[in-house]
């Protein structure tokens, strides 16, 4: 029992820092920033059907396995837009999309924007048939390269109109189609890098499962043999985000393939806080 717990507190800190060598960095790169709307229109094609609810806001940024930013932010409709817009069901980030900004509205240089979550998609092709309505939306780039500097004190949100034949007129969740896509865009710069990120997630993933699996069924010894092998994973991993934070954003496909790997991680960590 006594080796069942060692090896439970031990997978718990490489998912939290992924190696003792990366805490202090962590712990570094979190951070929590109150933000003001530096302006209650919502710009870009939506702004006559959506604004920002004046108030403060709160833009989380912390390290799990990447560096991630979410802001829940809310937003009200003032008037009907086009249910049937493209950007309202692409099950993608969009189509409203937060940058940060100084206090007189300029943004912040080198820190990517953050797309409203493709959870919320449905929640806003609702609110643009009617008016007055009023929901948190979350906003959220788990493929941050830095964290936000010390002007950081605005934000302005735009609205970016996507054509269906830009992501596809026949896309679907399925395998075969994110496949397809992924070798469309295999060609443009920078999404190798992300497909090696994600080919070293994955691996980390199913390795962690896999130990999480003999610590289940008590084969302590040998799930204790696993570890090394974890480590060199989580090192893999390191590496290729590093070389993958000077590329382009991820592509669709890339996108989708990183959230099911992240709800396996997740439900394998859940499976741990029961055991305990």
């Amino acid at each position: 029992m006594k080796v069942k717990v060692f090896l439970m507190i031990l997978v718990s800190l490489v998912l939290a820092s992924c190696g003792n060598s990366n805490k202090k960095i962590e712990e570094e790169e979190n951070q929590t920033v109150e933000l003001k709307p530096y302006e209650k229109k919502v710009k870009g094609y939506l702004s006559d059907v959506f604004e920002i609810v004046d108030g403060t806001y709160k833009i989380e940024i912390k390290r799990d396995a990447m560096l991630e930013g979410k802001i829940q932010v809310k937003i009200k409709s003032i008037g009907k837009g086009v249910p049937k817009d493209y950007g309202f069901r692409d099950e993608c980030g969009g189509p409203l999309y937060l940058t940060i900004c100084n206090k007189e509205g300029q943004p912040i240089a080198n820190f990517e924007e953050m797309s409203s979550s493709y959870e919320a998609d449905a929640l806003l092709k609702d609110m643009a048939s009617k008016v007055g309505e009023e929901n948190w939306i979350l906003f959220d780039n788990s493929f941050l390269k830095d964290t936000i500097s010390a002007e950081a004190a605005t934000f302005i949100i735009t609205s970016k109109q996507i054509e269906e034949t830009q992501r596809g007129a026949n896309s679907s969740d399925d395998e075969s189609s994110s496949e397809n896509e992924s070798d469309e865009l295999s060609s443009i710069s920078g999404t190798e890098d992300w497909d090696s990120v994600l080919d070293d997630y994955e691996e980390y993933t199913d390795k962690f499962l896999a130990m999480m699996e003999k610590i289940n069924k008590d084969d302590n010894i040998d799930a204790l043999m696993d570890y090394p092998e974890l480590m060199e994973k989580a090192k893999d991993l390191e590496k290729s985000l590093n070389k993958a934070k000077k590329s382009n954003s991820l592509s669709s496909a890339q996108v989708k393939r990183m959230t099911k790997i992240q709800v396996k991680l997740l439900n394998a960590a859940s499976k741990m806080d029961k055991m305990q």
